[in-house]
């Protein structure tokens, strides 16, 4: 009680205090953007000043953006389609670059890592890096050419090779000497080179009797309610959930319309017509064509040719009209799944009874146009008034649309079923209040109008929300063991001298391989893949009986019938190959297990979900 009267004595200052602290907040935040002066004191960090936090250092949103931009410019440039989820996976790499730059720039400072002038020539004339090599200027026929590299370093033309130098100096070698370090600790036994060629290689030949976890039932393998309140009390932590938000939605997918496909058959006969009228079918195709495939350079493509093929090998509605068109003839448009087709028929031949044609195309994909996307959005909107104006059932009854639903969704959730990647949608719901009603959203496939339904606050569930999950895991644990045991018993049994098949015969839960001949490499039927049985047989002779071993599906005894002569000869020859090709997999585990260990050692505030 005294402690109480204490705190009341004092609460005027408290609120004096946190008053004052509230006009600090107004007056200061004004001055530097509206930043939260509370937060500033209590050692949060503003979003717009970070979009993430490495280790106290900053990683400032402009930058963050110009990255991605100029990764998305990249990709337009080279013809590749952008997609929502395609942005996503820029995001993520981008971010990740820049987590791994503080983490690595702070390991380079530490041991005083860096890079001299010498070597900084070094590598540019004896050991150019990747990133130069796959320039298209180096380049002759797609491969690296050397000698015009070399003409380039040797003979600059103003001062384009400065940043080049600055980058090798400051960031790739260092970064480059760092990472062969950390490799330089990897080595591969003469032992490891054997066994990767035995499992290459070497055929083992084996009987096997499996027992699926799944077989076993019955009393003994259901858990019982003290079993489940154990597991459940034992391991509380692994049922708390975050909180949660529930939507219900509409949604306008953008599918081209009537109108749409007209224009674009419309396209395609212009095209036609301009060919068959002696237009250079090849200047047409790279100009108009929208097949990717054409693309060889971001300034050449192939004409749109196909090459060779046989009837059957092309989408049916363009293999029939091809086949049935004459040689030199241009037929179409032709409608596929992929859009309208102007067909140039080149030329005919038999190989090997077939009768084959080659043939080139231009493709007119059917796309969203301008205004039926504008109807769509017109729609969307619409809605979105209503729903605002008179709430979201009420729009429903008078649009007479049907309404869905996206459950569970996590402040992190990307996708939501049935309309794909909507960030904008999540974000929407964890900012507003329930039966709030958003403005039109949209992604690349659908306009869609969201109202907040409901949600649940973040905590442990309750034991009966689990329960089902926890029956499924008590009992598989109690299958796995059943199978085991079962195993045991039978390899007493063979090693009593009973035979598989006989076994096979009074066991139905029981799956048998019989002379199976694989390397390790590859699955046994029924078995599968698994570490335990390929490190067992590794270490095998003939007439061995293997088990219980572990496998994906539940135990198996395994019995070596024969194991294919080792080739002594052959192991020398691929031994170099070997060797190199499991040094280079264990170095990039390594490196990529060390920026983990960093990153999961490091303080990372993520601050994206403030701006996307």
């Amino acid at each position: 009680m005294g402690m109480m009267t204490h705190m009341r004595d004092r609460m005027h200052f408290v609120l004096w205090a946190l008053l004052i602290l509230f006009l600090l907040s107004m007056s200061i935040g004004g001055l530097v953007g509206g930043a939260n002066i509370i937060d500033e004191l209590m050692g949060k960090v503003d979003p717009r000043k970070a979009i993430g936090v490495v280790n106290g250092t900053n990683l400032p949103p402009d930058q963050f953006m110009r990255m991605v931009n100029a990764e998305l410019e990249q990709a337009r440039m080279e013809g590749r389609e952008i997609t929502d989820q395609q942005i996503t996976s820029i995001r993520n790499t981008i971010w990740d670059q820049m987590v791994n730059e503080v983490l690595i720039n702070a390991v380079l400072e530490d041991l005083d890592i860096s890079a001299t002038d010498e070597e900084v020539i070094f590598h540019l004339l004896e050991n150019p890096p990747p990133f130069l090599t796959s320039l298209p200027d180096f380049q002759t026929d797609g491969q690296f050419d050397p000698a015009k590299y070399q003409q380039a370093v040797l003979n600059p033309q103003g001062d384009e090779w400065v940043n080049i130098e600055q980058h090798m100096k400051n960031a790739y070698i260092p970064n480059l000497k760092l990472e062969q370090l950390i490799n330089s600790s990897v080595t591969i036994t003469q032992t490891e080179v054997k066994e990767e060629f035995i499992k290459r290689n070497i055929n083992y030949t084996i009987a096997a009797l499996h027992a699926v976890n799944t077989s076993f039932s019955g009393e003994d393998i259901e858990p019982t309610e003290k079993e489940i309140e154990t597991r459940f009390k034992n391991n509380i932590e692994d049922y708390y959930l975050e909180e949660r938000r529930h939507l219900r939605y509409v949604s306008w997918e953008k599918s081209p319309s009537l109108t749409d496909t007209m224009r674009t058959y419309e396209d395609a006969l212009s095209v036609k017509l301009q060919a068959e009228a002696g237009n250079d079918f090849t200047d047409l195709a790279n100009k108009y064509t929208e097949d990717p495939s054409n693309t060889i350079t971001p300034d050449s493509g192939r004409g749109g040719n196909l090459g060779w093929f046989a009837k059957g090998q092309m989408v049916k509605p363009f293999s029939d009209a091809a086949f049935a068109a004459k040689t030199g003839s241009i037929v179409g448009p032709v409608l596929s799944r992929f859009g309208y087709h102007v067909i140039h028929v080149i030329d005919r031949r038999e190989q090997d009874g077939k009768e084959e044609i080659n043939a080139a195309h231009i493709l007119f994909k059917i796309n969203l146009g301008a205004n039926t996307r504008e109807e769509l959005r017109r729609a969307a909107t619409l809605f979105s008034y209503d729903a605002q104006d008179y709430g979201f059932s009420a729009a429903l009854d008078t649009h007479q649309i049907t309404t869905k639903l996206a459950l569970n969704l996590k402040e992190e959730t990307i996708f939501i079923p049935g309309l794909g990647q909507f960030r904008s949608a999540v974000r929407f719901a964890f900012n507003e209040v329930i039966e709030t009603s958003s403005n039109p959203l949209e992604n690349d496939q659908y306009f869609a109008v969201f109202s907040l339904d409901s949600l649940i606050t973040a905590g442990t569930q309750p034991l009966d929300d689990v329960r089902e999950t926890i029956v499924r895991e008590l009992k598989r644990e109690k299958q796995q063991i059943a199978a085991k045991q079962f195993i045991a018993e039978i390899k007493s049994q063979v090693n009593s001298g009973s035979d598989f098949s006989a076994i096979k015969v009074d066991n139905d839960q029981l799956e048998i391989v019989t002379g199976e001949s694989r390397t390790l490499n590859r699955s046994f039927t029924s078995l599968g893949r698994s570490n335990y049985i390929t490190g067992a047989l590794l270490n095998s002779q003939p007439g061995d009986l293997l088990g219980p071993l572990k496998t994906a599906r539940g135990y198996a005894l395994i019995r070596v019938e024969d194991i294919a002569a080792l080739d002594s000869i052959q192991i020398e020859i691929q031994s170099a190959v070997l060797r190199n090709e499991l040094i280079a997999g264990k170095q990039r585990q390594l490196y990529t297990d060390w920026i983990q260990d960093l990153k999961d050692r490091a303080e990372i505030i993520d601050n994206r979900k403030y701006y996307f």
